[in-house]
């Protein structure tokens, strides 16, 4: 992709991004998105086909754009398992707030756009796949409750660390961020995690 389509690229979805958030995914046409960009709308569809895939695109800008790799990376390089489910929650508590406006998008566009949702199970499936293997860890190293399947440790965990419950106590409750974190990250150790971990804490 040379730099000048790129750039064009850029400009629309910076454009739907804040008419989007604005006025919400079925507020809007692609012809406004084009508009708001300074370009036709013939160069939307060159790099879109349709306005769900300008959705997806944007989900994926977003993350690239706040870098949820680097801010996944301690994470990946923690070295034991409860350690690694603290930075997991810690990381979700910067990731969610500056991708929310955006996966909210999708999740009201899921609903009725069969493209949309492919995309949310998508997303959702790398989100509790990365879950997973957080708990199969603990596992591994014998710090999971014992309790606890994997499986049903999963669903757990990814059901509190998911937009919804950020949406219900932070956007909705006005819980203040940090506090939010600790809670969930205070609660997973708890119920997840061996005691005897717990107690090396």
């Amino acid at each position: 992709m040379s730099s000048r389509s790129r750039n064009t690229r850029t400009k629309i979805l910076e454009s739907a991004r804040e008419l989007l958030i604005e006025r919400g995914y079925f507020g809007v046409g692609l012809q406004e998105v084009a508009r708001e960009a300074g370009v036709s709308r013939q160069a939307v569809y060159l790099h879109f086909k349709s306005k769900a895939e300008l959705l997806k695109a944007l989900v994926h800008y977003v993350d690239d754009e706040i870098g949820v790799p680097e801010i996944m990376r301690p994470v990946r390089e923690a070295e034991t398992g409860p350690d690694a489910l603290d930075l997991g929650v810690a990381a979700y508590g910067v990731i969610e707030p500056q991708i929310y406006d955006v996966a909210s998008l999708l999740y009201a566009a899921r609903r009725s756009d069969d493209a949309a949702e492919a995309t949310w199970q998508d997303i959702m499936a790398v989100r509790r796949a990365n879950i997973r293997a957080g708990i199969v860890r603990l596992q591994e190293e014998g710090s999971l409750a014992a309790n606890w399947t994997v499986d049903e440790a999963t669903d757990f965990a990814w059901t509190l660390l998911s937009v919804h419950t950020y949406e219900y106590l932070v956007v909705e409750r006005k819980w203040a961020i940090d506090r939010f974190v600790e809670h969930l990250r205070s609660t997973l150790r708890e119920i997840l995690v061996t005691q005897a971990d717990d107690d090396h804490e």
